[in-house]
């Protein structure tokens, strides 16, 4: 009886264990896979953790409910070195496509995601020459070189950097208050003649993972935009796919 009872529990260890290895064996196939569909815009292998236990449930089921992606390396339009951290919620992929399919697409439910954009590289595409852009304390603060009336040089001007969102959440608005050259504050006669120099829009072009622009906010590491999507489908690149129909030799 009790060499029985042994038995038994001898086999649920095995058992769980095999359950165990095969789940997180299948996790990492599955990271893998997700990751050809989700790398395109780093042009680099994306960090890929797919979520949620056991992963043999979520596999059968074809859905997953949270993959977290992340990577640096980023171009956004003219701006480089820029990062992404991103959260997917319900993607679907079949079981069959795990095991050796090969989906051209990827449907996700929701897309949340940030993009930390480094300050030098916005202060680069930004209408204002020279500017630079740091963070001192809590605040940001904006300075650069310009012609000030009455002064014969360019001057130092420097002021607070307040970034909003465009009307069409397409763009970023810089605005730079509180403006001074060397501590002096300028008198409204003058401020008013350069208020249009520092008062300039920061396009922004179309966001990786079809995300849309909600938040921005200034932290040590850079400009963080944050945005979200909805029912977005992430596609295999091209050439991953072209792999898969040449023929075996």
């Amino acid at each position: 009886m009790v060499i029985a009872l042994l038995a038994i529990v001898a086999v649920v260890l095995v058992l769980g264990l095999a359950l165990a290895l095969i789940d997180r064996v299948g996790v990492g196939l599955a990271e893998r896979k997700a990751s050809e569909y989700l790398s395109e815009p780093f042009g680099h292998p994306a960090t890929v953790r797919v979520h949620g236990t056991p992963f043999l449930t979520q596999a059968l089921r074809g859905r997953y409910s949270q993959v977290d992606v992340s990577g640096g390396g980023l171009r956004i339009g003219e701006m480089t070195g820029a990062t992404l951290n991103a959260r997917l919620r319900n993607i679907y992929l079949p079981l069959r496509e795990l095991l050796g399919g090969h989906a051209k697409e990827l449907p996700c439910e929701h897309v949340e995601g940030q993009i930390v954009l480094p300050f030098g590289e916005l202060a680069r595409v930004a209408r204002i020459p020279g500017l630079e852009l740091k963070l001192v304390g809590e605040k940001l603060v904006a300075s650069a070189a310009l012609p000030v009336p009455g002064i014969s040089q360019l001057a130092r001007v420097s002021g607070e950097a307040i970034l909003t969102l465009g009307g069409g959440g397409g763009s970023v608005w810089l605005r730079i208050r509180g403006v001074s050259v060397a501590g002096i504050n300028l008198p409204g006669i003058v401020l008013n003649q350069l208020l249009p120099t520092l008062n300039v829009p920061i396009p922004l072009p179309e966001l990786p993972y079809g995300l849309r622009l909600d938040d921005l906010r200034a932290t040590p590491s850079g400009v963080v935009v944050s945005g979200s999507a909805e029912a977005v489908v992430f596609r295999r690149p091209d050439h991953l796919t072209m792999q898969d129909d040449r023929p075996e030799q």
